[in-house]
């Protein structure tokens, strides 16, 4: 539940073309938008933990869809959707992925990770320790007010240590 509240915490996605961007700024960059919600005006630690609870106290299950590009091939519409429909009708099937102790997958024809690829490895590598590097950001970040539990960072550090 800790790793699923972190995921949201730090949700990475690109900018649109609907925001207006400072000169210099890159719209294809990666930046973090915590539970895609750029209007939070609370502390970051108050949905962190009201999504915790949501999967520990309620029971919800935790998706993360990809619906950007997967090494450089484009998530269509027809793919999330698809996988949507797999999950909500209940033929969808989940399989431990990798050296990870409690994460499963489902693999989707076309984009399933490979966990023997060097490259692959490495870039699962770097975008959870970029996540890492957020949450510790937070500690100090406009005065400490969106830091997180400590078990936010664990749960990441976990999946970092767990890669192999």
């Amino acid at each position: 539940s800790a790793l699923a509240s972190v995921m949201g915490a730090t949700l990475a996605t690109k900018r649109t073309s609907a925001e207006r961007l400072a000169p210099g700024v890159d719209p294809n960059a990666l930046v973090v938008e915590p539970y895609a919600n750029p209007f939070r005006t609370y502390n970051l630690a108050d949905d962190f933990n009201k999504f915790k609870q949501l999967f520990e106290v309620n029971k919800v299950d935790c998706y993360i869809l990809n619906t950007g590009d997967f090494m450089g091939k484009k998530v269509t519409p027809a793919v999330t959707l698809g996988a949507l429909e797999a999950v909500v009708e209940g033929t969808a099937t989940f399989k431990k992925w990798g050296s990870f102790s409690d994460i499963q997958i489902m693999e989707v024809e076309g984009f399933v990770p490979n966990m023997s690829d060097a490259s692959y490895v490495a870039e699962l590598k770097a975008r959870m320790l970029d996540r890492v590097e957020f949450v510790a950001s937070r500690d100090t970040a406009k005065g400490g007010y969106d830091k997180l539990p400590a078990i936010a960072l664990e749960a990441l550090q976990n999946v970092v240590n767990e890669l192999k």
